[in-house]
């Protein structure tokens, strides 16, 4: 019996000790409602608003104020409850007062820089640039990459900067006897955050050698006077197809309850008809506590957006309720 009770005590002070050191967090997020899709019909939805997804995040301290991290996530569908595999995030690195390094697939430093700069957070099926292709936290060859190296550095005076590659080795080869266009590719992203004041720009090699790939860049800026807070952000696309353009917000909180309206426009683009394509969205947000809120929104196209799109519906609406954990 003495034994017995000695040895829990050591494993109980084991896992103290290992616990004050380390930790494995798991957290989620889930969006379900009822909307309608460009061209659809009304259904049940999940992820209209915020990607549905389950993850597991982790830390280690090494001591000197170094930490080991890592970082698995996947989506998961509230329908039918499929989860794929580890398809949103897969990486690990350390960090520490120089900043931070991962190794593996996660967001961008466009992702993780621009995405303040669309006042209803990228919403999956109402974002008005991410429906014409311009999204702020993905417009330069998407929002995530694979085997992506990234350093984040520390903040300082407000300034913050992130640097990203991705070998050419590590891209997916062509076909035999077809012309290998791959390329290193990286990005580059600085941001500035003074009080109600928020900048930030990307800037993207080409990510392969084609007629249609080019240098692309994103500048945003975004200002919070209070009562209200407007943003604006100009891309130009890594893909000559997609093109160049714009997106104004504004937003206006009202205690729980945030309304607002954003618009974009595509200002240059090689096919006449997806010239001048215009996108426009109107949200409302209510939050029923810090990790639950209930939605609205509501998407529209015009004719060259709808050609942008790949749709023939000129509107999406949808509500719904997120809750993160």
């Amino acid at each position: 019996m003495k034994k017995s009770l000695i040895a829990l005590t050591v494993l109980g002070s084991v896992a103290t000790i290992a616990s004050a050191q380390s930790n494995v967090t798991l957290y989620g997020r889930a969006d379900g409602g009822l909307g309608k899709t460009f061209g659809g019909k009304a259904q049940m939805t999940s992820s209209y608003k915020e990607t549905s997804m389950l993850g597991l995040r982790g830390r280690e301290d090494l001591g000197g104020g170094q930490v080991a991290i890592f970082n698995f996530e996947q989506e998961v569908d509230l329908k039918t409850g499929a989860g794929g595999s580890w398809n949103r995030a897969a990486y690990v690195g350390m960090g520490g007062g120089f900043g931070e390094f991962s190794m593996g697939r996660r967001t961008t430093p466009q992702s993780d820089t621009m995405g303040v700069f669309d006042l209803n957070g990228t919403a999956n099926a109402t974002s008005a640039l991410k429906n014409l292709g311009l999204r702020a936290d993905g417009s330069l060859g998407g929002n995530r990459a694979n085997s992506q190296f990234m350093y984040t550095s520390p903040t300082m005076s407000g300034f913050q900067a992130r640097a990203s590659v991705v070998l050419k080795e590590n891209k997916t080869a062509p076909a035999a006897g077809a012309a290998d266009t791959r390329k290193t590719s990286y990005q580059l992203a600085a941001s500035y955050k003074s009080g109600p004041l928020n900048l930030g720009i990307v800037v993207a090699s080409k990510m392969a050698e084609g007629s249609a790939d080019r240098t692309g860049f994103a500048l945003g800026a975004r200002y919070d006077f209070g009562s209200f807070i407007v943003s604006g952000l100009y891309t130009q696309d890594e893909s000559r197809t997609t093109g160049k353009g714009f997106g104004l917000g504004v937003a206006v909180p009202l205690g729980a309850l945030t309304v607002g309206a954003q618009v974009a426009r595509v200002t240059s683009n090689p096919s006449a008809t997806r010239e001048g394509a215009t996108a426009i969205e109107l949200f409302a947000n209510y939050k029923l506590s810090k990790r639950t809120l209930l939605y609205a929104g509501y998407g529209g196209l015009n004719k060259e957006g709808k050609a942008i799109n790949g749709t023939t519906g000129s509107n999406t609406f949808g509500v719904g309720m997120v809750h993160r954990f």
